[in-house]
């Protein structure tokens, strides 16, 4: 798998290349960053401001401060894994719980299932044609 494909699998799951914060940034979505910046301040309780949102993937190059709170990601880099669909102890109660705060939850559920039922590779095949037709429609 390619490095900038890599990026974009987030450890819970996720497709990054569908999230609002890597969209705002690589579409320089001024509006966009306003409006997670004020979400992710309160979300995580810090000063984020709009040139302060931006992300290329959970695995990409840009590291945020609130990435740092992100169990699920520290757990995964512990384990020297890319997501939780390949560790030893899935599904655990970390993951459920994280599932059941986020609001993306059930999609992240959905994905990583469908990840440990064909392979990596192929979901994520599957995941940008889906994402692709998404923005086709």
């Amino acid at each position: 798998m390619k490095q900038p494909e890599k990026a974009l699998v987030a450890a819970c799951g996720g497709y990054c290349g569908g999230c609002p914060d890597y969209l705002a940034y690589i579409n320089n979505d001024e509006k966009l960053k306003k409006k997670l910046a004020k979400e992710f301040s309160k979300q995580f309780n810090m000063d984020i401001k709009p040139e302060d949102v931006g992300c290329l993937g959970c695995h990409g190059p840009i590291r945020k401060p609130w990435c740092a709170s992100c169990s699920i990601q520290q757990c995964t880099e512990k384990k020297g894994i890319l997501t939780c669909a390949f560790c030893d102890e899935f599904p655990c109660e970390k993951l459920e719980k994280y599932y059941e705060k986020n609001e993306y939850g059930d999609k992240s559920r959905a994905h990583i299932l469908r990840q440990k039922e064909i392979g990596l590779e192929k979901w994520l095949e599957e995941i940008k044609k889906e994402s692709q037709d998404t923005r086709d429609a």
